[in-house]
């Protein structure tokens, strides 16, 4: 920013006056302030941009992987469902049976 003009109350005074000098170096310093300020608040700013789009990138990850253990347990029902309709012999049945029952759920590696 360009330094700030004296007002009509400082031409009075004479170009190097103390109080030409004391009020520069407030506007400076008030300028200083601000510009930290704002520098402060935007590396903020992009930090909580940053961590919004990891969190955006992880629940993607976790939605995909949610999808996917529903298709996973609606293709065992179906089976199930076709063994039951099917009337398969019963030591196939229960063999299926228990593949699909022994199964390692995610669930399971959650707790």
């Amino acid at each position: 920013m360009p330094a700030r003009r004296s007002t009509a109350a400082c031409s009075n005074s004479s170009p190097g006056s103390d109080a030409n000098y004391t009020d520069e170096a407030a506007y400076k310093e008030k300028r200083k302030r601000n510009n930290d300020a704002v520098k402060k608040t935007r590396e903020k700013s992009k930090q909580t941009a940053a961590q919004r789009k990891a969190n955006v990138e992880r629940l993607k990850k976790q939605n995909t992987q949610l999808e996917t253990k529903i298709e996973e347990a609606k293709k065992n029902v179906e089976t199930l469902k076709d063994l039951l309709l099917r009337q398969a012999k019963p030591e196939e049945r229960d063999n299926i049976i228990k593949q699909i029952i022994e199964q390692p759920t995610d669930d399971e590696d959650d707790e």
